[in-house]
């Protein structure tokens, strides 16, 4: 019953991920307009590459590792020193690097004021902590922190961005709200961990070196195709085109995280399961998330590519119409990349096959450079939706081909084709609806709310022991029972 509260929490913040930038998304960009945007996510994401890389891996390894001992008061204390203090000491390494390229880079040096803000949200990200809280099952606060926080931070750029100078003042925004998390989460951090009793001496960061070495490795090559995607974009193309990209991919990523959002809360206690050698109940978990992404990723992923251009027009206007296809391309990443947190996350990494991981990303890595430099100049952003969908796809290939050394899947084919079945009906919804509506907002309601009502149908009356409906019920008997 744990696991349906951790997944229920854990949906419930990657929906409200979802809800306050649909609220703020529209908003910033009729603001700032597609230049400005594009500068800003450029700036940004150039921020999380050097954080994803300074992270050292600890994103998914200190959940593992911390997910083992938190039955271990004192092993998880000094677990959380340890990689902290790796985390903590490659960001300030790193954070010389950065001012560095701030300083002697015409492209950075010329927008220096945003670059140096950008620094600063960098460094606060080593005071997240979201790896520890994941890997303690704290979901229930990770959810409340976040939408109390996201609350204040959406107030606040109603009230301090007004015209199209204030990108600098949302970097500003987004370093304030990074701040204010690590202050809460140190808080909350000392009722799990007692590091007035931890002893330098006593820890011992090498044994970490190796197993982080080769997540290292493997983070930096994801990141070269998943975030470093935009700071080439911005380097061979230009601001505008980033624009047109990055806003819709940020929105594909926002419902990628609703999807992941199932399968990490999963993660902790399928680790418990498999250190425990309880495989049954390890790959019946399996099996639901599997069936969870299908059956949740295809609708989804259908429905965004149809309705691409009244998404566009609500949520960026008629300005970004550059971003249709970009966002048609990219609508696949949905269901793509919730399949590979399963086969790369909850597989291969709970079976420490890091290799196997690292070698899926090296290919996706040099798929995705050489690419890059060949389509970007003449294919600006839609080259670059094109270059991220097949680079994902790959890895994804990999993933499974990896996978399949170390555990059989059952029925896998039954749901894929039962789902595609049943995902009919997505195809054909649009297209009548505007038979009866044209307008952008009533079509999108009306096909959202129709497309609602049958997967309501499929997963509770057509389908039997829908791993949705069990989930549903599970947490609906949970929350009687308090």
């Amino acid at each position: 019953m744990q696991t349906q509260k951790n997944i229920f929490y854990n949906v419930l913040l990657a929906i409200s991920q979802v809800l306050f930038p649909l609220i703020t998304f529209p908003y910033l960009a009729r603001v700032l307009g597609p230049e400005n945007i594009g500068l800003y996510n450029f700036s940004e994401s150039y921020a999380r590459y050097f954080a994803l890389v300074a992270a050292l891996g600890i994103s998914v390894y200190g959940v593992r590792e911390i997910a083992k001992k938190q039955d271990q008061p004192k092993a998880l204390s000094n677990t959380f020193a340890e990689l902290f203090l790796i985390n903590l000491i490659a960001t300030c390494i790193l954070s010389v690097l950065y001012l560095f390229t701030i300083g002697y880079t015409n492209r950075l040096s010329s927008h220096a004021n945003l670059f140096y803000w950008s620094f600063v949200f960098f460094f606060f990200q080593v005071f997240v902590l979201e790896w520890f809280f994941t890997g303690i099952n704290q979901f229930k606060y990770i959810a409340v922190r976040f939408f109390i926080i996201r609350l204040i931070f959406v107030a606040a750029i109603f009230i301090f961005i007004k015209e199209a100078s204030d990108y600098v003042k949302y970097m500003q925004l987004q370093v304030g709200l990074t701040f204010f998390l690590g202050v809460i989460n140190f808080i909350f951090l000392f009722k799990f961990i007692d590091l007035k009793n931890t002893r330098i001496k006593e820890l011992n960061l090498i044994q970490h070196l190796k197993p982080l070495f080769l997540l290292f490795l493997t983070i930096f090559s994801i990141s070269v195709y998943l975030h470093f995607d935009t700071v080439l974009l911005g380097i061979l193309a230009d601001n505008e085109s980033v624009g047109y990209y990055s806003a819709p991919l940020k929105l594909v990523k926002i419902i990628i995280a609703v999807l992941a959002a199932i399968t990490a809360a999963m993660f902790p206690k399928m680790v418990q399961y498999f250190e425990k050698g309880d495989l049954v109940q390890f790959k019946k978990m399996l099996n639901q998330s599997f069936e969870l992404v299908i059956s949740i990723g295809i609708p989804i992923a259908v429905l965004v590519y149809l309705l691409a251009p009244e998404i566009i027009f609500i949520l960026f206007g008629s300005s970004f119409e550059l971003a249709i296809i970009p966002l048609q391309i990219t609508a696949p990443l949905i269901l793509i990349v919730s399949l590979s947190t399963i086969f790369g996350f909850q597989i291969l990494s709970v079976h420490s096959k890091d290799s196997a991981i690292l070698k899926s990303a090296v290919a996706g890595m040099l798929f995705s450079l050489v690419a890059s430099f060949l389509l970007i100049p003449r294919f600006k952003q839609e080259g670059a939706a094109y270059i991220i969908l097949c680079t994902e796809l790959l890895v994804l290939s990999s993933f499974i081909y990896f996978s399949s050394k170390v555990i059989q899947f059952k029925n896998t084919n039954q749901v894929v084709l039962r789902e595609i079945v049943f995902a009919i009906p997505y195809f054909i919804l649009p297209y009548l609806v505007s038979l009866i509506v044209t307008a952008a907002v009533p079509k999108l309601i009306l096909v959202l709310f129709c497309a609602f009502i049958w997967f309501v149908l499929v997963h509770f009356y057509f389908v039997k022991s829908s791993a949705f409906k069990v989930l549903v019920t599970d947490l609906f008997i949970s929350r009687i029972k308090k």
